[in-house]
């Protein structure tokens, strides 16, 4: 039977919480999560996250069901994506005090042993085990393109000025380029969608030690306190897909 568990905080530092998150289950084998950072001022980036988690829930709740094919499961959350970019864009080209505004996204579908993954940003998904985090999503940053390009190695993008700079996040424009893949889930594998406030301070050792106390104590306190006993600098936000 697959549980989702997940949790929010904002952090030691900001008062306000732009993260966003949301999940639902559809009987025993299917199911999807969402989390939205958003950015762009205090009141937009908030409003961006929530629209954009909001409609693409909706969208998800709505026309998601158990046994559903591949392809028409692609279909669907490009559909809600792609409503929730032009969304968000609309607003900030509407009223001046939403302008700029956007929001990272990562989300998961579950469908039996095949995981649907879209990322837009630098929330993250990983798959794990008990020994290990493997991230399956792709950062959108100016860091992570100097890495690829050789400008930078990994370890110097971890401190770089330059390593919270977007290069893709939903409603900055009126087209989107989504980064989709779907990968089998083993049984004892789980699933971590999680904002930056928490990946700042926990590397792939950690966090599969984190996700498998979350799992025993089925909630996901041990990620936040976590981050938020080392700085707590922003917002942080852990959801947990896993198997029982």
């Amino acid at each position: 039977m697959l549980k989702i568990i997940g949790e929010t905080h904002p952090g030691r530092v900001r008062s306000m919480n732009q993260d966003v998150f949301s999940y639902q289950t559809f009987g025993d084998n299917c199911g999807f999560a969402i989390v939205c950072d958003g950015m762009g001022g205090a009141r937009a980036g908030d409003v961006a996250s929530k629209t954009t988690c909001d409609m693409v829930s909706a969208f998800f709740s709505r026309d998601l069901r158990a046994d559903m094919s591949d392809a028409a499961i692609k279909a669907v959350m490009f559909s809600a994506i792609s409503a929730a970019n032009a969304k968000v864009y609309a607003m900030s080209r509407e009223n001046w005090e939403y302008s700029g505004m956007g929001t990272t996204m990562v989300a998961a579908v579950l469908m039996n042993n095949d995981l649907h993954i879209i990322s837009i940003g630098d929330s993250r998904l990983y798959v794990t085990d008990a020994k290990q985090a493997v991230q399956i999503t792709r950062d959108h940053t100016v860091t992570q393109h100097m890495v690829e390009i050789g400008e930078l190695t990994a370890e110097q993008a971890l401190t770089h000025e330059r390593r919270h700079q977007l290069t893709r996040a939903v409603g900055v424009g009126d087209t989107l380029d989504i980064d989709y893949q779907m990968v089998e889930l083993q049984p004892e594998q789980r699933v971590l969608l999680c904002s930056d406030g928490l990946t700042n301070y926990a590397g792939e050792d950690m966090l599969a030690k984190l996700v498998k106390k979350a799992v025993q104590n089925q909630n996901t306190k041990h990620l936040i306190d976590y981050a938020n006993n080392r700085g707590g600098s922003d917002n942080v936000t852990a959801v947990v897909m896993y198997r029982v």
